[in-house]
């Protein structure tokens, strides 16, 4: 069960105006997304360990969503580390080659992911859904000028968010219903571990189109006006 919502608090970051953490968000992960040197990556680990020495948050609370992430980090890892081919191969075996290139490529996106991951905790837990949306419509207001939905894309952006942790529970709850059937997920070749997933994604698909057509229907019912019908 992933818990990644507001955390009640009284931190700089939590007092915060939304617009502002929000562009600040933008900036750490554009700055976080083109360093890839050692020296991006201290920069980065200072940046994340000042935010959350500033949100006054639970260490186990910031770092939770990397827990349901860490397969899929894996998989990244050695999807890079045994298939990225530039012709510098250490090893190699039919499609399988192993190269410093695909390690280090596979090592800076696993990186990149958690260091994006637990500055998005950060924001999520230190800014309540409310102020995400207009954090990210104020950010976009300029947009206007060009005829874009501002607001109709915050709408979207911050449900989104949102939806990460309902996304996740899905799984959680879709995994254990499949082990209570029978199937098991620990076992096996990394082959079969990774087909074994596949049980566990579509039904989550699944009930992920079925809430969002439930809240678009939840959203209009409620009178929602979306910005799109006032440029035609």
């Amino acid at each position: 069960m992933i818990d990644l919502t507001y955390q009640t608090g009284d931190s700089i970051l939590h007092r915060m105006n939304p617009t502002h953490k929000f562009l600040g968000l933008l900036i750490c992960t554009i700055i976080i997304l083109v360093s890839k040197n050692l020296a991006g990556t201290i920069i980065a680990a200072v940046l994340i360990t000042t935010l959350i020495l500033l949100s006054k948050l639970p260490i186990k609370k910031v770092f939770a969503p990397l827990k349901s992430l860490f397969f899929f980090l894996i998989m990244i890892f050695l999807m890079n580390a045994l298939f990225f081919n530039n012709g510098d191969c250490l090893y190699s075996y039919h499609s399988i080659c192993i190269s410093y290139k695909g390690i280090e490529q596979g090592y800076n996106i696993v990186l990149h992911t958690i260091a994006i991951t637990i500055l998005s905790s950060i924001f999520i837990r230190t800014t309540t859904s409310i102020e995400i949306m207009r954090g990210i419509e104020n950010t976009l207001r300029p947009l206007r000028i060009f005829h874009i939905p501002t607001k109709d894309i915050s709408l979207i952006m911050s449900i989104a968010l949102q939806f990460i942790p309902v996304f996740f529970n899905d799984i959680d709850r879709i995994r254990k219903a499949q082990i209570a059937r029978g199937a098991n997920f620990n076992k096996g070749s990394i082959i079969t571990r990774i087909q074994s997933i596949f049980p566990l994604v579509i039904p989550a698909f699944i009930s992920a189109f079925r809430r969002a057509d439930e809240l678009s229907t939840a959203i209009e019912a409620r009178g929602f006006q979306s910005d799109y019908e006032s440029f035609k």
